[in-house]
């Protein structure tokens, strides 16, 4: 596996994880400071 076939799929893979893994861990977070400060 070659540094440029790395980079090539990277970027379309980190895209929508991120994309989706982000969000839902922020209002994961967030769901947990406002119920803990109940």
């Amino acid at each position: 596996m070659t540094g440029e076939f790395a980079a090539a799929w990277l970027p379309s893979v980190l895209v929508p994880l991120v994309g989706i893994l982000g969000p839902a861990v922020a209002m994961a977070l967030l769901f947990n400071v406002i119920e803990a400060r109940d």
